[in-house]
């Protein structure tokens, strides 16, 4: 009993420590400057169609991500608490259900795999979530509100600050981890979080843990799974310079290749399936989410540059849509985090960070 009193106190005082004991932070890579690159290649065919409207009579907070189920249905992810995910019809004008509220602290990634299960990532909870198709928990990888440091000869079971997670045809999945150490939950009241200038500076109420078993962010990397869970690869993605990255998205290719986005590097890094060697596309916006269709087209939303690509698996932009802006009364893309796109293209979901919206663009 005496142990475990020492325990708690010391645990009080460490989660009470003042704010100025804080760990010194680690330099963040910053996005390029302006202006948005515009794509040599056709402006795409589309127009912007009415945006699916928040239900309940609530407003989205920021949109993380959207995905397409199955049956088509739009699945919308998002950081209002009351309604972090809902699913509406395929034309995005019907909700159909909301579901899981307040499930995750900061949501980010989303997915679908080929069984039909959604994939939730909490990037600051350091979790992702597998659940059926009805939003039923099946299980969680990661140990919620934890990290610690990498080690090579064993996985520690731990993220820090995974993004997102793609599955290849054996149903191995990889997950992509580190935004940078720059990932507080904006719309977090009181919590508990990492004492860093980037969680003050999120001006949210909350008891500063000063001593981090590792800072976030600090561990950029790919990593390879099997269907249980079971770390078969990895590759660190730390950046000579020491700055902190953004690895933002990932998704395997028809070939079985890893593409990964090195985000504010405007970088896809080409892996094998087992993370052993890569090679880099430059790109001249913002890797920020990848999306297949169900014809295999890749597509990337570049976030803050607020526009839509189409891709070849060469990494060519073969064309473009969007435009970047702050007007959330209009058709701007404050950041476009991830994107969806129909069975027959004739429509694109977009997940606007920023702005706080889900965009539909229509085919014309």
């Amino acid at each position: 009993m005496k142990k475990i009193a020492m325990l708690l106190a010391g645990a009080a005082a460490f989660l009470a420590a003042p704010a100025g004991a804080q760990y010194a932070a680690l330099p963040v890579q910053p996005e390029p400057p302006g202006p948005v690159h515009i794509p040599d290649a056709p402006q795409l065919p589309y127009h912007f169609g009415a945006r699916p409207v928040a239900p309940l009579g609530e407003k989205f907070g920021n949109v993380a991500a959207i995905t397409l189920l199955p049956n088509g249905d739009l699945l919308v992810y998002n950081r209002n608490p009351d309604i972090m995910m809902v699913e509406y019809d395929p034309s995005g004008t019907t909700v159909k259900r909301v579901f899981n509220p307040n499930m995750a602290m900061n949501p980010h990634g989303l997915r679908i795999d080929r069984h039909g299960n959604i994939w939730a990532i909490d990037s600051f909870l350091n979790v992702i979530y597998k659940m059926n198709g009805k939003g039923d928990v099946l299980k969680v990888f990661g140990v919620r509100g934890e990290n610690a440091p990498w080690d090579d000869s064993k996985w520690n079971g731990m993220f820090n600050q995974p993004l997102d997670v793609a599955f290849d045809k054996d149903d191995n999945f990889y997950v992509v981890q580190s935004h940078g150490g720059t990932s507080p939950p904006a719309d977090c009241t009181f919590c508990a979080t990492y004492d860093s200038p980037q969680t003050h500076n999120a001006k949210g109420r909350a008891v500063f843990v000063t001593h981090p078993p590792a800072i976030p962010g600090s561990d950029p990397r790919v990593m390879k799974f099997d269907k249980d869970g079971n770390l078969l690869a990895s590759a660190s993605l730390a950046h000579p310079d020491g700055k902190l990255p953004t690895i933002h998205t990932v998704i395997v290719a028809p070939n079985g290749e890893v593409w990964v986005g090195d985000r504010a590097s405007q970088k896809i890094l080409i892996f094998d399936k087992d993370l052993k060697s890569h090679h880099d596309i430059q790109m001249q916006n913002l890797t920020c989410g990848f999306y297949e269709d169900a014809t295999g087209q890749l597509w990337m939303s570049t976030g803050r540059d607020g526009l839509v690509l189409k891709l070849g698996w060469d990494g060519k932009v073969q064309g473009w849509y969007g435009k970047h802006g702050d007007n959330t009364n209009s058709n701007d893309i404050g950041e476009g985090h991830y994107m969806a796109v129909s069975k027959d293209q004739k429509t694109i979901y977009v997940a606007d960070t920023v702005l706080a919206h889900v965009l539909k663009l229509e085919h014309n």
